[in-house]
């Protein structure tokens, strides 16, 4: 099956990327790095975005609950970089290479429910030990994933829906 550019609007795209990235684990624990960009739903500006919050604005309260719950959850390492109204965290974690696609789709329907957030953009990487196994990047409707492909030889581009 040749990998298009497109949108994909079943769950046999999922299962397509569930099983690349079993190959490209070869069954090993992978390290998920996700990085996650959010902004408020209200439109207040409190501060300089160049300026780290110092106040627990609703928005911020918002997403160190959501990154309090995906730490829990998978035993991620969060890494927070938050302003009154936006910002961005980032989560490395272990996962099994056969649960690896599971874990990412929960942690963006995560995402996507914080309440008075709204999710901007997705990129990460998959890494077993020390390689750089598969890239992604999007949004909160759309992925791009960057995969090997079996021969080796060339790379290839899986998009897959979020949201329709």
């Amino acid at each position: 099956m040749k990998s298009g550019i497109g949108f994909h609007l079943d769950e046999s795209v999922w299962e397509r990327l569930r099983n690349e990235l079993k190959r490209i684990t070869e069954g090993e624990d992978a390290v998920l790095i996700i990085a996650l960009r959010l902004t408020s739903t209200s439109g207040e500006r409190g501060e300089s975005e160049e300026e780290h919050v110092h106040l627990e604005t609703p928005f911020v309260k918002s997403v160190k609950s959501f990154a309090r719950r995906i730490k829990e959850k998978y035993r991620a390492e969060p890494h927070l970089h938050l302003h009154s109204s936006s910002g961005s965290t980032t989560f490395v974690l272990m996962s099994p290479g056969e649960i690896l696609t599971d874990n990412l789709r929960s942690i963006i329907n995560e995402a996507s429910s914080c309440e008075g957030c709204i999710l901007t953009s997705i990129e990460g990487e998959i890494r077993v030990g020390e390689e750089l196994s598969a890239l992604f990047y999007g949004s909160s409707a759309k992925l791009h994933f960057i995969l090997p492909s079996s021969d080796g030889k060339r790379l290839q581009l899986l998009d897959v829906l979020l949201t329709i």
